[in-house]
């Protein structure tokens, strides 16, 4: 049976088909695209500082972060030629940042005193987050205690190591967490 103006009923039926297919697509797509940014678990998003992140059941995870996510969430500041060797963030109620960093030489300093400013001084006899063998200088800044100098409990419980390898780059290691 044709209508009045010719278009087959089965022709009709094909093109209704086909256009709910692209509309579902395109509806899919946007989901897709945003549904990270929005929370939704086992999708990712990219951070501002351009770490890419995947959502969980209960918070994040971001696998291989930018140097700018790790100088945030570790509060650091560092030059801008470290190279970012390994690093994780998980955060759920809590989170917890580990990172395996390369200085180039030249840059070396600079990294110590950023370091320093950050975490203190080198603390004799802590346990580096890291292998210390064949490594020179090697400086570990932890606060492992209860409470901070001024009594009161601090919020994030840190082990930072640094040492220099035989061609001079400067090796750090963090491991941070809240409490």
């Amino acid at each position: 049976m044709r209508v009045a103006n010719g278009i087959p009923k089965a022709v009709r039926v094909v093109i209704g088909i086909m256009l709910m297919a692209a509309f579902v697509m395109v509806c899919w797509a946007l989901v897709a695209r945003f549904a990270g940014g929005w929370g939704v678990p086992y999708f990712t998003f990219q951070t501002d500082r351009g770490s890419t992140c995947k959502n969980t059941l209960t918070g994040y995870t971001c696998d291989q972060m930018s140097l700018a996510d790790i100088e945030f969430h570790g509060e650091v500041d560092l030059p801008s030629n470290t190279r970012v060797l390994q690093s994780t963030y998980r955060s759920t109620h809590d989170y917890q940042l580990d990172a395996r960093l390369l200085v180039p030489r030249a840059s070396g300093p600079a990294a110590v005193k950023g370091l320093q400013e950050s975490f203190g001084r080198c603390q004799a006899g802590a346990l580096a987050p890291m292998p210390t063998a064949g490594l020179t200088s090697v400086c570990v800044f932890a606060n492992d205690d209860a409470v901070a100098g001024d009594a009161e409990t601090t919020s994030r419980l840190y082990s930072v190591g640094t040492g220099l390898r035989k061609d001079g780059a400067r090796v750090i290691a963090m491991s941070i967490k809240s409490r």
